[in-house]
């Protein structure tokens, strides 16, 4: 029996929908992506030891909020993505041999780095303390844990933020911290855990997803709160990548990719910082 007014009106609306799908599909890509070491891919590198920023899952794919990122940003210029596991170590000198285009995995922006890389900031973390949950200790500042022991991943901004609170401790006449490095933060929450450290310090989103795991909380949040950029080699397509984060900023899409994971995107206008791009960041 042939369907009625209603069902008519459903088969209309279908097709409708599926004409508009497809000339999504099929809307022209933006004009050619200049600077790519593989012609139509996107190659990332990134160092998937910070779940759940960026990490790796049980049947050995590489997930977490920074992948979701460089994937939009790769299908928004029509680019196939590719995401390469490495070590933190090896990141700038395989960005600086060509071995990938972009540097993914949540580096902080510095000065510094910005003389080497062209660098888009685009995101803002912080650090917290975590303690084990069954610490005695109730932190108000970083000066309360005078004497502690702190683990940190080896080589990271929050190696620095934590050596430089342990001088300011010992500058003041106090007892500094005894300062473990591991070498990964997953160890180092572990190392936590066993209490063979007092405290942690790791960037908030971590430290958050640390505790819906259990054994440990975060005290103090929000320290040093420092820009996260992407980092490149070439000028032009760095700029390239910057457009489009600007426009999944004005869009609202980067906001809506970060907000599940506790993350704030980087204030005002995305722009680049680097050789080719000079800034007024410090």
């Amino acid at each position: 029996m042939a369907g009625g007014p209603v069902s008519g009106l459903s088969r209309a609306a279908g097709l409708l929908c599926a004409v508009l799908a497809f000339g999504a599909q099929a809307a022209p890509c933006p004009e050619a992506v200049e600077g790519l070491i593989s012609p139509q891919h996107l190659v990332m590198a990134t160092n998937p030891t910070l779940p759940p920023l960026q990490y790796v899952t049980v049947d050995g794919q590489i997930a977490g909020m920074r992948i979701e990122l460089g994937n939009e940003i790769a299908r928004r210029l029509c680019l196939k993505p590719v995401t390469l596991s490495t070590s933190f170590a090896q990141l700038t000198l395989g960005l600086l041999e060509k071995r990938w285009d972009v540097i993914n995995t949540g580096m902080f922006y510095t000065a510094q780095r910005a003389r080497l890389m062209e660098m888009i900031p685009y995101e803002i973390q912080a650090i917290s303390v975590s303690l084990n949950d069954e610490s005695v200790l109730h932190p108000a500042g970083l000066e309360d844990l005078s004497g502690s022991s702190i683990g940190v991943e080896m080589g990271g901004i929050e190696e620095h933020h934590a050596r430089e609170a342990d001088q300011a401790l010992r500058d003041a006449g106090r007892p500094g911290f005894d300062i473990k490095t591991f070498q990964n933060v997953g160890i180092a929450f572990a190392a936590l855990r066993a209490r063979q450290v007092t405290a942690v310090f790791s960037i908030d989103a971590v430290a958050r997803r640390n505790a819906l795991q259990g054994g440990v909380k975060p005290i103090l949040k929000g320290l040093y709160p420092t820009p996260v950029a992407l980092a490149l080699r070439d000028p032009a397509l760095a700029q390239r990548l910057a457009d489009v984060l600007e426009n999944m900023r004005e869009d609202g899409t980067l906001e809506r990719l970060m907000a599940p994971y506790g993350v704030s995107p980087f204030p005002g206008r995305i722009t680049v910082s680097g050789p080719s791009h000079p800034s007024d960041m410090h």
